[in-house]
């Protein structure tokens, strides 16, 4: 604004709280950035944590401890074998069976 000078500004009466409260204030203030400041190392301690544990249960889980072994199981080795045997079966058959192709061609 054009005609709001500092000089202007100065003119204006402020209010001011007692120093009691200005006081009182101050130290809730410092108690809350205590606060806020404790929080924030806590969090930090906890993000920490959370990565050690989150690698932790990575680790578990490639090495097949997450969880008991039940012995009626198949061992990996063989279920492997299983998947790849049926992988390669499916990948050999004809993607348009006999009839399909004829159905096509007529």
């Amino acid at each position: 604004m054009r005609n709001l000078s500092q000089a202007n500004l100065r003119q204006i009466p402020l209010p001011l709280p007692p120093e009691g409260e200005v006081v009182r204030l101050a130290e809730g203030l410092d108690r809350q950035l205590a606060v806020a400041e404790s929080s924030r190392d806590t969090l930090c301690a906890d993000l920490t944590r959370i990565a050690r544990l989150r690698q932790s249960i990575l680790k578990w889980a490639f090495e097949g401890r997450l969880v008991d072994q039940d012995p009626t199981d198949e061992p990996a080795a063989e279920l492997l074998a299983r998947i790849r045997g049926q992988r390669a079966a499916v990948a050999t058959k004809p993607k348009w069976s006999e009839r399909a192709v004829r159905q096509k061609r007529a």
